[in-house]
Order: structure tokens, then C-alpha cells, then sequence
């Protein structure tokens, strides 16, 4: 019996392994939200949760958020069950529940698309900042990257320091570029093309003056004075391109905006749709 609970504890271990850090702590929000719609309608909590039950936290939400965010409520509570190596009873009821609750959603509760990061934006940017200053080096030849690259801000910055590894981001000496970690082969991770490029907005120059400045590790590391070195974050970068744009009268922007963006930029200079597939991964 002993050796079973200690099995049973290292599947546990291992299986909390599966989800990032950030993931993690968003589906605990998602539990909690789960767990106080319970105490406040007075229902006892036990794993497994029967399917009816999760049927009615998904339903009671309908038409006051989108579909998306109650299908990630529900996703927690899988994972959640996961972690604690609980079946998970969601079946038949619950997926038709989450399509009616997708088509009860308010218009209030839709996103607009996202804008595009074009070429001339990305051009302001360049005469915006000075690429003599390090933090404005390594923001620009991360924007060229992502830009051309067809990336997701997420596989080449952390979102704090402690989040930084090699597992997960590109490094210097994955300058080919190799993304250890992507949003669809996850650990796998996939190469990104950089060609170059006419103009100010080519992301091998920009890397090549980015690398006048020390680096470290991972590849968007930039002096931070005092001799120290820091990783570039997803906040800091989206800090400084916004404030640019925001500058001009510009909106701001998000970095899933340069994906898109780059996809037809690329399309637009008449590259072979087949090719840009290739280089989007």
C-alpha cells in the first residue's frame, strides 16, 4: 500500500510538470472562480465533479462573457483534475453546453481582430529609437525578429527573469533561430527563417548591432548599467514600442500583432504562399 501511494505521488509530481508556470497560476483563478460559484450556491465539492455540475457553472456565465472565456474556466477544472489524478466526467452534455454558451456570447463580450504591425510602423520605430542605447538595440532586433519571423511574443521573451530558460526561449547560440519552445509543437520547439531584409528593417542587422552590446544566454539579453546584464520581458517591450506608437497618435498594440503582421508583409512583397507557410511554421 505504501508503494502505491508513493507511485501515485511521483505521477502527480510529474504530471504538475505539464503546464507552464503562467498557465498554472491562470487556471487556479479559473478553480477558485469554480469554487466560489459552489460555496455561494451551497453545493459540496468533491472530486471527480459530476458532469451536471460542470455543466451548470459553464451555463450559468452564458451571455455575460465570451464562449472562449467559459471554455477556459472549463479547462482549468480539467487540469485541475489532472493534478490531482481525478477521471474527468465532462462528456457529450458538457460539449453542447460550451457550444450554446459560444453562441449566447454578447457582442460586448468579443475582442476586435487584432491591427497589424506593418512595415511602416515598424519604420517608425526605427527612427524613433537609438540603437546606440542597448535596451533600444535589443527591442529593435526582437521586433525584426518576430516581425519577419512570423513568431509569437511569448516563444522569445519571458515574462519576468526568474521565468528566463534555456528550454523555452531562443539563446545566442541558437542563432539560426531555433525556438525551443512554440505555441504549437511545444517542447519539440521549431527554427524560424531570417532572410535578409532592404532597408532599416533588416533583422540580421539589427542582430548584428544588437551583439556590439554584451550578452548572455538568451538571445535578447541587453546591459542594464552597472555592468549588469537582464533579459529582455514581454513588459518592457511592449512598453517601449507602445510608447513610440502612442507618441504618434497611434494605438497601442499587443504582440500577437506582429505575427499577423509579418505574414502580410510577406505575403504583400509577393513571396510564394507556400513559402511564407514554410517560414511561419
Amino acid at each position: 500500500m505504501d508503494s502505491f501511494v508513493a507511485l501515485h505521488a511521483l505521477v502527480n509530481s510529474v504530471t504538475r510538470h505539464a503546464w507552464k508556470l503562467k498557465t498554472l497560476e491562470g487556471y487556479q483563478g479559473r478553480v477558485n472562480r469554480f469554487l466560489s460559484f459552489c460555496l455561494s450556491n451551497n453545493i459540496p465539492v468533491s472530486l471527480p465533479t459530476p458532469e451536471w455540475l460542470i455543466c451548470v457553472f459553464a451555463a450559468h456565465r452564458a451571455g455575460t462573457c465570451s464562449g472562449s472565456s467559459v471554455a477556459n474556466d472549463v479547462a482549468g477544472l480539467w487540469a485541475w483534475h489532472i493534478a490531482n489524478g481525478s477521471p474527468w466526467l465532462g462528456g457529450t452534455c458538457l460539449k453542447y453546453v460550451l457550444r450554446l454558451v459560444a453562441r449566447l456570447t454578447s457582442d460586448s463580450s468579443k475582442r476586435p481582430p487584432h491591427p497589424l504591425v506593418t512595415s511602416e510602423l515598424l519604420k517608425l520605430l526605427h527612427s524613433s529609437l537609438d540603437a546606440s542605447i542597448p535596451l533600444h538595440a535589443c527591442v529593435l532586433a526582437c521586433a525584426d525578429c518576430i516581425f519577419w519571423g512570423q513568431g509569437h511574443l511569448g516563444e522569445f521573451l519571458p515574462t519576468s527573469q526568474s521565468c528566463f530558460s534555456a528550454k523555452l526561449f531562443p539563446t545566442v547560440n541558437s542563432l539560426i533561430c531555433r525556438l525551443p519552445w512554440t505555441k504549437v509543437s511545444k517542447e519539440k520547439g521549431e527554427d524560424i527563417f531570417l532572410g535578409h531584409q532592404l532597408g532599416c528593417l533588416d533583422s540580421i542587422a539589427s542582430l548584428l548591432v544588437h551583439f556590439l552590446s554584451p550578452s548572455s544566454s538568451h538571445l535578447f539579453t541587453y546591459h542594464a548599467g552597472g555592468g549588469k546584464l537582464v533579459s529582455l520581458m514581454k513588459r518592457k517591450f511592449l512598453l517601449v514600442y507602445n510608447s513610440v506608437w502612442s507618441t504618434c497618435g497611434l494605438p497601442r498594440l499587443s504582440g500577437h500583432c506582429f505575427c499577423i503582421g509579418g505574414t502580410t508583409e510577406l505575403l504583400l512583397c509577393n513571396v510564394p504562399p507556400h513559402i511564407v507557410k514554410v517560414i511561419g511554421r
